[in-house]
């Protein structure tokens, strides 16, 4: 038990001690330890009840509040990176039921810590029961705690992620279009992924080559002639039909698809 023997039980006792004169029933002992372990990840309890909303005049605290053991549920308003956070335990036969909830995210952790009588008997005699407390220990942060945490720093990375991303997009709106540097990447032999493309979405693609874009260079000189008769060179033209398969033959020999009535044909339309 490597990671029980380095376990950092820092203020463990001094939090028991403190909290101890409170304590009217067995479950009130693993109240204690819950609450020194949300301290420990950085929660902060704002006072007792489960409403949804933060008093004005509450001030997050490291001291659970005044009564905070009187019912048979606990009930329990915590912070957590600016946002409340609600633990709700209950006893259920030998065990203890717990659950956090961000009201913010609607997002909820649960956990449970079985065998009442035996866990805090190991939480109260610490020295000689590391192991078993480290286990009670390991399960809250797995199960209650540390989703809880993740599930913010999640939404944190998100909106970290997507200001960058809104920023890039702004950058690139705002950045004038370098109609030669596109050339020279397209001309460049040694690039392996030239920008496709680019000839079609820019209407002013026909500015850097021939056959691209929507507008012809007037300085550019016109090579080539069409393959199609009365297609101006170098238009873009789509043919009509498909190109001649046996270049011996002319197009004007060629039989026409159209000019044959296709199988089955039923030409009276009209009553």
């Amino acid at each position: 038990m490597a990671e029980c023997n380095d376990y950092n039980y820092k203020f463990w006792m001094l939090a028991f001690e403190f909290f101890k004169k409170d304590v009217k029933k067995p479950e009130d002992n693993l109240i204690i330890l819950v609450h020194w372990l949300l301290l420990k990840n950085d929660f902060q309890v704002l006072g007792l009840g489960c409403k949804n909303t933060i008093d004005e005049n509450a001030q997050p605290s490291d001291i659970l509040p005044t009564n905070w053991s009187q019912n048979e549920t606990y009930k329990l308003q915590y912070m957590y990176d600016k946002e409340l956070i609600l633990l709700n335990a209950a006893n259920a036969g030998d065990s203890l039921l717990l659950n956090l909830y961000n009201v913010k995210t609607k997002h909820v952790s649960c956990s449970t810590i079985g065998n009442i009588n035996s866990a805090v008997q190991w939480i109260t005699d610490l020295v000689n029961n590391k192991d078993k407390v480290y286990e009670i220990i390991h399960l809250l942060e797995n199960q209650l705690i540390g989703p809880m945490k993740k599930e913010n720093e999640k939404k944190i990375n998100v909106s970290t992620q997507t200001n960058d991303e809104s920023k890039n997009s702004l950058l690139l709106e705002s950045r004038p279009v370098d109609v030669r540097r596109y050339q020279e990447i397209n001309d460049n032999p040694l690039n392996v992924f030239p920008s496709y493309g680019m000839s079609d979405l820019n209407p002013l693609g026909g500015l850097r080559d021939f056959g691209e874009g929507m507008l012809f260079n007037p300085n550019m000189r016109r090579r080539g002639q069409s393959a199609f008769p009365g297609v101006p060179p170098m238009a873009r033209f789509d043919p009509m039909r498909p190109r001649n398969p046996d270049p011996m033959r002319p197009d004007i020999l060629r039989p026409d698809p159209d000019h044959m009535i296709p199988p089955d044909f039923d030409d009276n339309m009209y009553m």
